[in-house]
């Protein structure tokens, strides 16, 4: 194991995450926010200095929705400033990457909470979203108004 996964180790540990170690360069473990729960994984990849964070969504995308899931994460990753969502059509997964390159030195408590807690979330921001299509209640554009527009009185 590697400088770089021992200090997001110890993050982790100190921000009182349950972890599990799955190889030399991944951890896993798992985020309940307001919206739903699902499994993350840090993957670190010490030759290149790289952290990465994703949320996995466990619910599989039925192909009958892969074009309204589609457009929704598409819509969704347009107006993101960090990170983004990934859909693999293949395997029906969806996930959400937030990554970032720094020497270990320079990978600070500050930084690693920065990049997991923006990455988790995002996640639970556009869950209902996520799940209304998974659900065939309603067309991406509704959905993505849903979560990105301003209720009546927020303005």
């Amino acid at each position: 194991m590697g400088p770089l996964l021992e200090k997001a180790m110890a993050y982790f540990q100190e921000d009182d995450w349950d972890i599990h170690p799955i190889s030399d360069t991944v951890v896993q473990t798992a985020f309940k926010g307001d919206n739903g729960e699902w499994d993350c994984l840090a993957v670190v990849l010490e030759s290149s200095d790289h952290f990465l964070f994703y949320s996995i969504i466990s619910n599989r995308v039925p192909e009958s929705v892969w074009g309204q899931m589609a457009l929704f994460l598409h819509r969704a990753n347009h107006g993101l400033n960090i990170g983004n969502f990934e859909f693999d059509i293949a395997q029906g997964e969806i996930r959400f990457k937030t990554s970032i390159q720094c020497k270990v030195g320079g990978f600070s408590h500050e930084l690693f909470q920065s990049l997991v807690h923006h990455n988790v979330l995002v996640v639970d921001e556009y869950m209902p979203g996520i799940l209304s299509i998974l659900g065939e209640e309603m067309s991406a554009e509704a959905a993505i108004m849903m979560i990105e527009s301003p209720a009546v009185g927020d303005a």
